[in-house]
């Protein structure tokens, strides 16, 4: 049973508590009328993005029992806690600056450096990405679930 402490172990936990959180979630967008696609509710995004995070989460402890490789505890995981904690200042530097700035370029720069911290590697393809999504993303809220999103310093979209 020892052989299950590390990896593993903090994997299932994590996609069990995501499962229940999904689940709760899932629940409260249900009270809030989900609506359907043409004509969306108040909490249609809610259960979408629940169910999106519950089937990972499934998909997550799935894949950890059904692992062969075992995680021993003589070679723990190292936590990084200086990615921990800037990711979590960067984060709140976006919640300040998403109003005055704007979404696309905080979202841009929020991307940028999460994928530089997450995996380090060819910055051009990293930019290229960051910039993707931020722009996919804009189109996707602004133009066609047209929601209004921080305009910022970008007043042209």
């Amino acid at each position: 049973m020892k052989a299950w402490i590390g990896k593993q172990d903090s994997n299932l936990w994590t996609g069990l508590f995501l499962m229940i959180l999904s689940g709760a979630v899932i629940r409260e967008a249900v009270d809030l009328d989900v609506g359907t696609p043409s004509n969306p509710g108040s909490g249609f995004m809610f259960f979408g993005v629940s169910c999106v995070l519950g089937l990972l989460a499934l998909h997550q402890c799935i894949k950890t029992l059904s692992s062969k490789e075992r995680q021993t505890e003589s070679t723990p995981e190292r936590i990084h806690w200086g990615r921990i904690i800037s990711v979590i200042l960067i984060t709140i530097l976006y919640i300040l600056c998403l109003q005055p700035v704007g979404y696309l370029m905080c979202t841009f720069l929020l991307l940028s450096f999460l994928f530089q911290v997450l995996q380090r590697g060819h910055w051009v393809s990293r930019m290229i990405g960051a910039a993707l999504t931020s722009f996919l993303t804009y189109v996707a809220f602004a133009k066609m679930l047209q929601l209004n999103l921080p305009k910022g310093l970008i007043t042209f979209f």
